[in-house]
């Protein structure tokens, strides 16, 4: 797991900023939890995932033709 040094100074041999692994924590001879609940690391964020939504494709549906007269011949037209 990873986490980011919160710390003012050099955490575990990282700067303030820097990742740190669960590994170079222990490798240095810290405790993740005990440095977890001092403030001197926070744990990193995974990056979020965003979902795919499937567009359902849309039907076009044909308007209704209006009867028109037509003025000529006062004829029916569609």
């Amino acid at each position: 797991m990873e986490y980011i040094v919160t710390a003012e100074q050099k955490t575990c041999g990282k700067r303030p900023g820097e990742v740190i692994t669960e590994i170079d924590i222990q490798t240095a001879g810290g405790n993740v939890k005990l440095l977890l609940s001092l403030g001197k690391i926070s744990v990193k964020e995974a990056p979020k995932v965003r979902k795919e939504t499937k567009e359902e494709p849309q039907v076009q549906q044909e308007e209704p033709q209006a009867f028109v007269f037509n003025q000529v011949n006062n004829e029916g037209d569609k």
